[in-house]
């Protein structure tokens, strides 16, 4: 993570598919978008296997290449701890192709050719991911606050994680020092999680409200949300769960393997 006030290193970016025209269309189009972005291309399978092991910010997949099938690529890179976001791309998408994509971790799976709005899209989450987002994780369980930074470790956004285990003192944290994030809990003794909300977006109006809850009740997230949440959470998540809700958070657009059902409207969350 860049320190405050530094300036981030430029964005890396491997484009891999066998088509040198596909290649040259994507190199050029992220030269218009980044002019320093550091391009990587690779033409098959296992050309694009050893970039990712260089560790590239960002990687443009195409599912079908020679040698080694693009999301078996990504699978190997995963299986030694590489983390580079991944957006698979396919002429068509043939049916499961979301399973595939979650499979191996993929932000992404779009549809060739790729237009310019949808990179821009792509490489302006990428960026807002990178810079560093102070996050306030607020609950009265003392097992949930060991375990939350963990998993908020994991995701794909840079976070800089503090805990409090009561509402008042989340309050008191945040008059102090305002955090942009803040992971609350719905139910707490005292001062509960939709006044503890309410507080706060006084306090600091730009404050974002992700309200989590071990109950599935659908009048819980109605409420969250009624009350300014800009998501909610059920209880326990995992790390796609917790970038899903940092896009929302944030007003970033949800990719295609992020939409789904709300739990609270079951429509879908998109913005």
């Amino acid at each position: 993570m860049p320190a405050e006030g530094s300036i981030a290193a430029p964005i890396r970016v491997l484009i891999a598919d066998d088509s040198r025209v596909v290649r040259r269309v994507l190199t050029a189009l992220v030269r218009t978008i980044l002019p320093d972005a550091g391009i990587e291309e690779a033409a098959d399978g296992p050309a694009a296997y050893l970039a990712l092991g260089r560790g590239p910010d960002i990687a443009f997949v195409d599912t079908h290449m020679p040698g080694l099938s693009g999301p078996e690529a990504v699978a190997r890179h995963r299986d030694e701890g590489g983390r580079s976001l991944v957006v698979l791309m396919a002429d068509e998408l043939a049916d499961g192709w979301d399973e595939l994509g979650r499979a191996v971790d993929a932000y992404d799976y779009i549809k060739k050719p790729i237009e310019e709005g949808e990179m821009r899209a792509i490489l302006a989450n990428l960026q807002r991911m990178r810079r560093p987002t102070r996050v306030l994780v607020v609950d009265d369980s003392r097992g949930f606050l060991k375990l939350a930074p963990r998993v908020l470790a994991q995701s794909r956004f840079a976070l800089d994680v503090e805990v409090a285990d009561s509402g008042g003192f989340a309050i008191a944290m945040q008059r102090r020092e305002p955090r942009e994030v803040i992971f609350l809990d719905y139910a707490m003794p005292g001062i509960d999680g939709l006044e503890v909300a309410c507080v706060m977006m006084e306090q600091a109006p730009g404050t974002r409200i992700v309200m989590i809850s071990a109950s599935g009740n659908p009048a819980v997230a109605r409420a969250a949300r009624y009350f300014g949440a800009a998501c909610f959470l059920k209880k326990p998540f995992q790390p796609n769960d917790v970038d899903r809700a940092l896009h929302l958070a944030h007003k970033l657009p949800l990719t295609s393997l992020m939409n789904g059902p709300d739990p609270a409207f079951g429509v879908p969350m998109s913005l």
